[in-house]
């Protein structure tokens, strides 16, 4: 608040020719009345017989007191301060009884224009509020007014208090965003705290699962274990009841292999005889030999048929000997099988063992986790209302400019305190790193330009420019009233200035003088130099500085703006202003024709994430703006898909003027027209003319290729950026 400085007035005690002090002329009550200034507007004190009544006016000025408290002054209702910190009548304070209390007429007159005002406003209560202020206000005044020797003194202590109130009012402004700032950052640290404990009853989850995987797994192994033991034992048995089969088996075919031979032989024996016989003749004197050769051979026979008969009975089931060799060879191979079989068991039983360790480790572990966390939890409910939670640093690359990236390199290797001024000097532009790198710490003095023609209008000064530490906020709420103001200048008279002008005269109008309007300009140009990493900041300057064409910004304002305005009105038709995911694709295909399928669906997955938890997209948030003329991501995204589209526009151009090594007019208007045959005149008109514009706003013949595709770059140029008919 900025006050008028006391200097003495007719009031003040003067002096005579003999150096000697003398009171002040009275003067009349149609004196000018007194006057403060606040912020440049002007305050008048209320008359100082405001508060007076008609008799009071008449009779005199003010009462000696308490000499006359036995006058008959007491017809004025006088006041008190009750222990509630409310001003009463005597009163209606005494209940009932008698008022004795005399008071002078000026005092009781104040007390009744006091209480009478207090509550016409409805503000007896002792509350902080601006409007019993004023009326105290207007009462100290007039007590200033009619004290006229004290008035100097009084007037003096009523400035200071408000120079005072006005220096708080504005530090509680200043520290007002900080504190909404410290509020988002707690709420997000909740959230992220909250999140932790998600993810840690998760893993529990995990870990309980994989505890009761494991004793599966144990039980299953356990069962195999039991199935493999009794399958050996059951082998076992089958190998030893076969082994003594074949014992058995083999025996026999030794006696019946010794019979075969007997048979033989004896047969031989027969045959011999009967070959005898028939080479010999059978004589008449061996008849009787015969017989009894005949007799013994006939016993033999019927032996040995008996013995056959018992053979085929007893050792029909016996098994040839190469039978016998492969079930023996398959014996063996059964047995080196219980044995690799065997080995599995005890290496199985080994890890079951080890598994059953793990799983009593495992099973320490969850209680020893169960204990620590409940532990951790009953610590956190316990230190939760005097702790602060560690903050989730990587939030703020979100809401600074530069995004993740800028804040990841500007806090590497940094403690939490040190994140903290760099946060804090994002907000208020105070020791940015990266400007102090560059340029050096701020300085409080700026150097002039001089006031040739080539310097730009709101920086012609021939004298050192205080600076006035424009903060990063201020810089980009200032440019967002600039540009408000030049599109109402712009509607109403076009465009007949240069911003560099319009910025000069915006900031005389509203300060009232050339020298602020000065330094204002050269605060602004060094603070877009400074926080040149925010694009608007950067468009800003360089349209200011004359390296951009205006319409830049204009343009693209311009269709957000009728985007917004043509969506908005389509979802009129729906509940709530809000439609679904297919709606809104199907709008943005039918107002933007130009634009490819894929950059149509870029569009609408950016619009869902800015509205993740909702069913449905509003479409008014997805246009609203904030002072710093900041939007959310889905017109970020537009806007970068216009960018990405000017580049490949000016690449098209690019490939037929780079054989070139200079370009005129002509020549960039075949080129722009052989890549975007279906341009508007008007349009072409604009670009060529940006192209080859001096600064003196003269047109140059011809320009080399990297001049014309740098002027491209800063100009109007792209391909999808109108709307639909």
């Amino acid at each position: 608040m900025e006050l008028t400085p006391y200097s003495p007035t007719d009031y003040s005690v003067t002096t005579t020719d003999a150096n000697g002090q003398r009171l002040p002329p009275i003067r009349s009550r149609t004196d000018e009345a007194p006057e403060y200034r606040i912020h440049n507007t002007r305050y008048t004190l209320p008359p100082s017989n405001l508060a007076r009544d008609v008799s009071d006016q008449q009779i005199g000025d003010i009462d000696s007191w308490p000499a006359n408290a036995s006058g008959g002054s007491g017809a004025f209702r006088s006041l008190v301060l009750t222990n509630q910190g409310r001003l009463v009548p005597v009163g209606t304070n005494l209940k009932g009884k008698l008022d004795t209390t005399h008071k002078p007429r000026f005092l009781a007159a104040l007390e009744e224009y006091l209480y009478s005002e207090l509550k016409t406003l409805g503000v007896e209560d002792s509350v902080a509020n601006d409007s019993r202020l004023q009326v105290f206000r207007e009462i100290f005044s007039t007590v200033i007014d009619d004290f006229k020797t004290y008035k100097p003194l009084l007037s003096a202590i009523k400035n200071e208090y408000e120079m005072m109130l006005t220096h708080l009012n504005d530090k509680i402004n200043e520290l007002e965003p900080l504190r909404q700032q410290l509020v988002l950052l707690s709420d997000q640290c909740d959230k992220k705290l909250m999140q932790y404990r998600k993810e840690e009853r998760a893993d529990m989850s995990l870990l309980k699962e994989e505890k009761k995987r494991l004793q599966q797994t144990i039980r299953h192994i356990t069962n195999q274990n039991q199935n493999l033991e009794a399958n050996i034992k059951r082998l076992q048995q089958e190998v030893s009841h076969q082994y003594e089969l074949y014992r058995k088996e083999l025996d026999s075919r030794k006696l019946l292999i010794n019979d075969a031979n007997d048979l033989r032989a004896q047969q031989e024996q027969r045959n011999e005889i009967k070959e005898g016989l028939d080479d010999q003749g059978m004589k008449k004197e061996d008849t009787i030999m015969m017989k009894i050769s005949l007799k013994q051979a006939r016993k033999d026979l019927d032996k040995a048929l008996a013995k056959i008969t018992y053979m085929e009975a007893n050792y029909n089931d016996v098994v040839p000997r190469r039978d016998f060799v492969e079930l023996e060879v398959k014996s063996n191979e059964f047995v080196e099988q219980i044995k690799a079989l065997q080995e599995m068991i005890d290496n199985q039983t080994r890890e079951l063992e080890q598994m059953r360790t793990q799983n009593e480790n495992l099973k320490e572990d969850i209680q020893n986790i169960q204990r620590e966390k409940e532990e951790l939890s009953s610590k956190n409910e316990s230190g939760h209302g005097g702790m602060t939670p560690r903050p989730a640093w990587h939030l703020a690359g979100e809401v600074i400019d530069g995004g993740v990236e800028r804040w990841q390199s500007i806090t590497a290797n940094k403690t939490s305190q040190e994140k903290l001024v760099s946060l804090l000097n994002e907000f208020t532009g105070g020791g940015n790193e990266d400007n102090q790198s560059q340029n050096g710490p701020v300085p409080d003095q700026l150097s002039p330009r001089g006031e040739g023609e080539q310097v730009p209008f709101h920086l012609r000064s021939s004298k050192s420019v205080k600076n006035r530490r424009l903060t990063r906020r201020d810089v980009a709420v200032l440019i967002q009233e600039i540009w408000t103001e030049r599109r109402i200048s712009n509607n109403q008279d076009g465009r007949t200035k240069p911003l560099s002008e319009f910025v000069y005269e915006y900031f005389r109008n509203r300060y009232g003088n050339h020298n602020t309007a000065i330094e204002m300009g050269y605060s602004l140009d060094y603070a877009c130099k400074r926080f040149k990493h925010n694009d608007n900041c950067q468009l800003f300057y360089q349209i200011l500085c004359g390296e951009a064409d205006e319409d830049i910004y204009h343009n693209t304002k311009n269709l957000i703006e009728q985007l917004g305005e043509r969506v908005i009105k389509e979802s009129e038709t729906h509940p709530n202003g809000s439609v679904t995911m297919e709606q809104f694709d199907a709008m943005l295909k039918s107002f933007l024709p130009d634009k490819a399928a894929n950059d149509i669906a870029e569009l609408v997955t950016a619009a869902e994430k800015e509205q993740p938890n909702e069913e449905q997209i509003a479409l008014a948030k997805l246009f609203s703006v904030d002072d710093e003329d900041n939007y959310g991501d889905f017109i970020r995204i537009l806007k970068r898909q216009l960018n990405e589209d000017k580049q490949s526009y000016i690449h098209d151009v690019q490939e037929k003027i780079e054989n070139s090594n200079s370009v005129n007019a002509k020549d960039m208007e075949q080129a722009i027209r052989a890549v975007n045959p279906h341009i508007r005149n008007t349009e072409l008109v604009h670009i060529v003319q940006w192209i080859f514009e001096a600064k003196d706003g003269s047109q140059i013949p011809s320009m080399n290729t990297h001049d014309v595709l740098q002027r491209l770059q800063n100009g109007v140029f792209y391909r999808q950026h109108t709307l639909s008919s």
